[in-house]
């Protein structure tokens, strides 16, 4: 059964090894530019998990952690979130996990939080992921245009 729950420090190693042998591109990709830096170490993982408006997730398929997700800029207010950071074990992907993943993320945050309206940036090259989006409900909101096309992105929103 799938499951998340808040990550512990435990589980930052399972997050290490999906990154082993990754370059750079590989980081920014799934991470972004802002939070992490490569080589991926534990030490950086702890100090997003520190900040006030994050939360990291570790998703579980009976019990053992097969990908990660981030609540971030956690708003409870202004009722929003950002959904970010999501990866997968390699093992884990092309079985649907990610949208279950984050419906339950969605779900968890509504009733903990009240927040009603969720973004999040995905790469355009990133088919798999825009249509895992798509499915849970997230709609193309705007269009960003980076000094390296390869990065150009969308910003996705979701109002429930």
């Amino acid at each position: 059964m799938l499951t998340i729950r808040p990550a512990a420090k435990t589980d930052y190693a399972a997050i290490l090894n999906w990154n082993a042998d990754q370059d750079e591109a590989y980081l920014f990709q799934w991470a972004g530019f802002t939070a992490y830096q490569h080589p991926l170490t534990e030490e950086q993982i702890a100090k997003q998990a520190k900040k006030e408006t994050v939360q990291i997730f570790m998703v579980c398929n009976d019990e053992i952690p097969i990908g990660t997700i981030e609540l971030n800029d956690i708003d409870p207010i202004a009722k929003t979130g950002r959904i970010c950071r999501v990866l997968f074990s390699e093992k884990a992907r092309g079985k649907g996990w990610g949208e279950a993943a984050l419906r339950l993320l969605i779900r968890y945050a509504h009733e903990t939080f009240g927040i009603t309206s969720f973004s999040l940036r995905v790469f355009c090259f990133n088919i798999s992921a825009i249509r895992c989006y798509e499915k849970v409900g997230f709609r193309m909101a705007e269009y960003f245009e980076e000094k390296d096309p390869h990065w150009n992105n969308y910003s996705m929103e979701l109002k429930k």
